[in-house]
């Protein structure tokens, strides 16, 4: 039978966003519904409200969390009923060409649940990210549940946004190896997340960047070799800044983790460049 709970839901670009009821239909074939412990609030939950994702309103948010298998569908396998699990924004399919290579994260047929939660009056909502879990329950696919032995919520919940996204821009796109040096562009908690997997990967030197002190201490924590404090700086001094740590070379790999035009260009200028006469074989290294 249906369920109404409470959810967070924006209903137009730009319009405060609404503690409203929403209905979670009963879990199909694949489908799983989570009773959601914890919810952080992530950047890109303001841009739906902003219209930035898409125009696709109303938006269901919430997507960095975890919670309680509450119920599950026909043919779930991989979770049962009281399983303390991660959200992830997709399920995998584990067929393509990038599942059978060990890279799931290329996975060429992603989806989630496949029925659509409701405002009360049978409005249809978007899913942030395929989750909606700003709820007291939400409805996903069941691959999109990662089982962990129980822990804080709202610890762990992280992992399935901030820390996945920056450990696996250093891991997995940047290819961060031992040796590697590594230029991270804002350290909020996806540019945190991406130092300590350029710390687990055993790069040297580890650059964060940030305007804020305290972000570059925690990032000190995780790993950083150095820092530098952009407040004030231009794109020329902070890229040349770079240079200068990394004895005039520039870094292996440098990591956006601000997304604005300014901080895309830095990090393009930031990387190894080679001399003009060097063979295609000494082209600049990786960024993400």
């Amino acid at each position: 039978m249906p369920t109404t709970v409470k959810g967070i839901v924006a209903t137009a670009k730009g319009e405060p966003v609404e503690l409203t009821d929403i209905v979670i239909p009963d879990p199909g074939p694949g489908e799983v519904i989570v009773d959601v412990k914890s919810c952080g609030v992530c950047h890109t939950d303001f841009h739906y409200r902003e219209g930035g994702i898409g125009d696709d309103f109303p938006y269901l948010l919430g997507h960095e969390s975890a919670g309680i298998v509450a119920e599950i569908g026909e043919g779930v396998t991989n979770v049962d009923v009281g399983d303390f699990v991660i959200l992830n924004w997709r399920a995998i399919c584990g067929e393509c060409r990038a599942c059978k290579r060990g890279e799931p994260w290329y996975c060429f047929d992603t989806h989630n649940a496949t029925q659509k939660m409701t405002l009360t009056d049978g409005t249809e909502l978007e899913a942030a990210l395929g989750i909606g879990s700003f709820a007291e329950k939400t409805l996903v696919a069941a691959g999109q549940c990662t089982k962990v032995d129980e822990a804080d919520p709202a610890v762990v919940g992280l992992l399935g946004c901030g820390i996945m996204a920056g450990i696996g821009a250093a891991i997995n796109t940047g290819e961060v190896t031992r040796g590697d040096s590594v230029a991270v562009i804002g350290c909020g908690g996806v540019g945190s997340a991406a130092v300590a997997g350029a710390h687990l990967a055993g790069a040297s030197p580890i650059i964060a960047v940030d305007f804020d002190e305290r972000k570059l201490d925690a990032a000190r924590e995780l790993g950083a070799t150095d820092t530098i404090c952009s407040k004030g700086m231009s794109e020329d001094e902070l890229v040349a800044a770079v240079q200068e740590l990394t004895g005039g070379f520039g870094a292996d790999v440098v990591i956006d983790a601000v997304g604005r035009p300014e901080t895309w260009r830095q990090a393009f200028y930031a990387r190894v460049w080679p001399a003009p006469s060097c063979s295609s074989a000494c082209r600049p290294r990786r960024w993400s």
